[in-house]
């Protein structure tokens, strides 16, 4: 069969857009939808945030790396929807070591367009995470604050109940193996993320909102069976996701594909 360049490139990204798939639900509470375009985005393009990750706006990579930018990343602490909320820790993963940014007992007042008045963060508790190399290791910072060493400059995040981490952003660490968190990319909108933050953020003041730029991701995460993805959701800026090996390996082989019709058009 012959594969032109452009269905090539097509058949790429649908096997790559498949390859950790998760179906965001409705849910009985306030759904991701109602969440980030009804409370979260002041002003701006809407998220299409339910459904199959495969074809709404969600991704679903397990790592990340800080932004090109060379800024810190930032995580604030948004809304939790859980039985749980007051156990729940979460924080950052490389390999098996980990880092706790927030616990259960972070919390403020967020009433959500569901009705739901869940737990948020104040700007006293929210966590910047930056690296400094040393001999081939990276020493972690959150806050300034020197909290251990990574092998690498890529982390995960993970979900956990008072400790140690039980749900991670790589679907293959978790003990089901199911896809358990999503991530939203921004388009430039304008946030209130409902803290000290951005006090003073509505559509006639904008300058108080955040901006969700191309590399600043609101993330969330499911607990438990309902696959709502709400049960911890976190604003995280100046992260960019890191590409699966499998998702490398397939974009090699479109490169070369790409480059060997090139070859066949001059000759």
């Amino acid at each position: 069969m012959k594969i032109t360049p452009i269905s090539l490139a097509i058949a790429l990204s649908a096997l790559t857009a498949g390859a950790n798939a998760a179906l965001i639900q409705d849910g009985n509470e306030a759904n991701l939808d109602e969440i980030i375009n009804g409370s979260l985005i002041v002003s701006g393009t809407a998220v299409n945030a339910l459904g199959d990750t495969t074809t709404n706006d969600a991704i679903t990579s397990g790592y990340f790396r800080n932004s090109p930018d060379g800024l810190d990343s930032s995580a604030t602490f948004l809304i939790e929807i859980t039985s749980l909320d007051t156990s729940q820790t979460f924080g950052i993963f490389n390999n098996n070591d980990y880092i706790q940014l927030f616990s259960g007992s972070d919390s403020g007042s967020f009433e959500t367009s569901g009705g739901y008045t869940g737990p948020v963060v104040d700007a006293g508790t929210r966590a910047r995470v930056g690296f400094e190399v040393n001999n081939g290791n990276y020493k972690v910072y959150v806050n300034d604050t020197l909290e251990g060493t990574f092998s690498s400059n890529e982390f995960g995040f993970y979900l956990g109940y008072g400790g140690a981490p039980v749900i991670y952003s790589d679907a293959t660490r978790n003990s089901d193996g199911l896809e358990r968190f999503v991530g939203f990319q921004g388009q430039n909108q304008y946030l209130n993320l409902g803290s000290e933050l951005t006090d003073g953020c509505t559509s006639n003041n904008l300058n108080s909102c955040v901006v969700w730029g191309w590399d600043d991701y609101i993330i969330g995460f499911e607990d438990g069976s309902d696959m709502d993805f709400n049960d911890l959701m976190v604003y995280i800026e100046d992260i960019v996701p890191v590409p699966e090996p499998g998702t490398l390996a397939l974009l090699g082989l479109g490169l070369a594909g790409l480059g060997a019709a090139r070859r066949r058009q001059k000759a």
